[in-house]
């Protein structure tokens, strides 16, 4: 997907946490929503930033309506088994985002 088609996941959505858009979704990309198994409710997303010619991608993944709501981490580095970051993981892939 292209800048504003990725853009666009935001405009179109539903936020479960409509006030990260003030202060998360201004500067990461808006994968969606999600609920874990455990009945846990998330918007996820992704920040990619390049260093030296290389691209690491961070997770931004909002459980709550206050700034300070929300779980971020290397993607190649964190505890992948959490339902939320694995689903981050497997979204990102599939809009091309992250190989």
């Amino acid at each position: 997907m292209n800048k504003n088609e990725l853009e666009k996941l935001i405009e179109n959505s539903v936020l479960n946490y409509p006030s990260a858009k003030e202060w998360m979704w201004n500067y990461c990309t808006y994968l969606g929503p999600f609920t874990d198994d455990r009945g846990d409710v998330y918007d996820l997303g992704i920040s990619a930033d390049t260093y030296k010619d290389e691209t690491y991608y961070s997770a931004a993944i909002v459980f709550g309506n206050e700034a300070g709501d929300y779980l971020s981490g290397d993607l190649d580095r964190v505890e992948v088994g959490r339902d939320c970051y694995v689903e981050t993981i497997k979204r990102a892939k599939l809009l091309g985002i992250m190989k």
